[in-house]
């Protein structure tokens, strides 16, 4: 064991013994893992897909209820680092190996609950920031882009709270409507909006 005692020399751990072993190791392993976990989400979402191709399947469902939310590749990983870091720090200030995988257990399993909950306040963030082009019946805005008779142009309206530039046909595909002019969005096609003129007294009676 010289060189895993030298590196427990090197974390200040030279003088444990026993039980301190395997809560030594979850620490590292656990906080090693999950630090490299989120450094490749960071760099942009690599970790799902690194894992996927040695053979993990990763991509849990986090709108699931209970304790799916918990059973997570980061949740686990959650688990055995606060595991490891409390159960290590039980025993080290004299308290019973008992005493440290209780404490080890609850600290691990909170830490996974908590995990499993900003991972699906993400999730939820991730979702309401899709746009959804059916919010944006009933919409107005004008015309970006001319549209000709049966062609799509673009127009530029306002839903989801922000102002999108989105293609467009006219209701009555004979007609033609010239950049500036008014349009209301009266329902949608897949990405498509379909729109009709809004003239000033429309907008005025409303």
């Amino acid at each position: 064991m010289g060189l895993i005692g030298d590196f427990l020399d090197l974390l200040g751990l030279g003088g444990i013994s026993g039980v301190d072993y395997l809560f030594a190791a979850m620490a590292i392993i656990g906080t090693f893992l999950f630090l490299v976990y989120f450094a490749l989400i960071l760099i942009g979402g690599a970790a799902d897909g690194a894992l996927g191709a040695v053979g993990f399947d990763v991509d849990f469902d986090m709108g699931a209820e209970g304790v799916f939310h918990m059973l997570t590749l980061q949740g686990l990983l959650s688990f055995m680092m606060m595991f490891g870091i409390f159960g290590l720090a039980v025993t080290q200030s004299g308290g019973p190996p008992t005493m440290a995988i209780l404490s080890g257990t609850i600290a691990g399993t909170l830490s996974m609950w908590l995990i499993g909950k900003v991972f699906q306040l993400m999730k939820g963030l991730e979702s309401d920031a899709t746009v959804k082009h059916v919010h944006a019946i009933g919409a107005q805005g004008r015309v970006y882009m001319t549209i000709h008779p049966g062609q799509s142009g673009q127009v530029q309206v306002e839903f989801q709270s922000a102002l999108r530039t989105c293609t467009a046909v006219l209701e009555d595909e004979s007609a033609t409507l010239a950049t500036g002019k008014f349009v209301e969005v009266i329902r949608t096609i897949g990405e498509t909006l379909i729109v009709r003129e809004l003239h000033l007294t429309d907008q005025s009676s409303e």
